[in-house]
């Protein structure tokens, strides 16, 4: 289990470090449409969404490792299609970077929801350091030497990282069918929300700041803040008997609170403080909404593929909605997308209520 944390750990390394370049290095590249990007940032969403099935039926079948690997593939070779330089090549990356979060990420959560839910908080601690040094680590080298050299990177890591998960032992999973319970379907749904409000802010932010010609390190410091401070629930939540609907619900408006600063925060003073708010929310939605949703789940492979397809579906639409409303409307729009959670929030309490 613990080398199935340290593969997921690579991959949100890398995966940090490349997409924290892309909105920018768009506008490098010429994209003058916000709209645009928006589209392009949400296209590897498009595939993943329609892959996710697929990928948690095969990893039930062929074993949940045999399935991460070719997420890695996939990634590696998403990195080289950015760095091919122009707009359609990075349209093409995108696409091979939504097949390898349809492969990898689902099936790194079911080998944890085999082990039980400890194994899933563990899980969630390497994803929160992944998201520490991966947005830290690419907003200062894209600031140091561009686009080309945050995919660079990436790529080295993708790379030695898909050399540690051939070495990884795959055995079959042993349930089989397609049935996923009721509270999957519930967990998608908040999720999908939850994502549309973060993708709308974390896609708009850095062109923001690289319009009004603030440094893009700004926003990687907000997004590391967040990270480190998400520690601290996805360490000590599970062990404290915490996991349940009231604390998601106050973990979301935590993230809420923090995203909704982000929105207004025009100095590293702000952005920390944003970033701080926003990580002890994140951390806890994170765990207390996979566990909530997956722990002792049947098919783990295909249950996990389903919830986590609610990031893809709010990743599709977050993007794509704000894109179209920052265009018409200016940067100011992003005030108002962060109220969307209060939804989630009602719905958590009503939950807990009923359980």
């Amino acid at each position: 289990m613990k080398a199935v944390n340290l593969a997921t750990l690579l991959f949100f390394v890398a995966n940090g470090v490349a997409i924290v370049a892309i909105p920018p290095y768009l506008r490098d590249l010429g994209v003058k449409s916000e709209a645009a990007i928006g589209a392009t940032v949400s296209t590897a969403f498009f595939v993943s969404v329609v892959t996710r099935p697929l990928s948690g039926f095969l990893g039930d079948r062929v074993g949940h490792v045999r399935v991460m690997r070719l997420g890695v593939t996939f990634a590696v070779l998403a990195q080289l299609l950015y760095l091919m330089g122009s707009p359609n090549w990075v349209q093409a990356g995108r696409v091979l970077h939504g097949l390898a979060i349809a492969t990898f990420l689902p099936m790194s959560i079911a080998t944890s929801v085999a082990e039980g839910a400890r194994a899933m908080a563990a899980r969630s601690l390497a994803v929160g350091i992944g998201n520490v040094l991966g947005p830290l680590v690419g907003s200062a080298i894209y600031d140091m030497g561009g686009g080309r050299l945050s995919f660079s990177t990436a790529l080295v890591i993708h790379a030695a990282n898909w050399l540690f998960v051939r070495g990884l032992p795959a055995r079959a999973a042993e349930r089989g069918g397609v049935a996923v319970e009721r509270r999957v379907l519930l967990f998608t749904a908040l999720l999908t929300v939850y994502a549309t409000v973060y993708m709308s802010i974390s896609t708009f932010t850095p062109v923001r700041l690289k319009d009004h010609g603030l440094p893009l390190t700004y926003w990687g410091l907000f997004s590391s803040v967040a990270a480190l401070t998400s520690l601290l629930p996805r360490a000590v939540l599970m062990k404290t008997g915490l996991v349940n609907p009231a604390t998601a619900a106050a973990s979301t408006a935590a993230a809420m609170a923090g995203l909704l600063v982000a929105t207004y925060a025009e100095d590293l003073v702000m952005f920390a403080v944003a970033g701080a708010v926003y990580g002890l929310g994140q951390g806890g939605i994170v765990v207390t909404h996979q566990i909530l949703a997956l722990a002792g789940a049947r098919n783990a492979g295909l249950a996990s593929s389903i919830y986590t397809m609610g990031w893809d579906l709010g990743s599709i639409l977050g993007p794509t909605i704000s894109g179209g409303l920052v265009e018409a409307a200016g940067f100011s729009v992003l005030h108002y997308v962060p109220a969307a959670l209060l939804a989630n929030v009602a719905v958590l309490l009503l939950y807990g209520s009923r359980r």
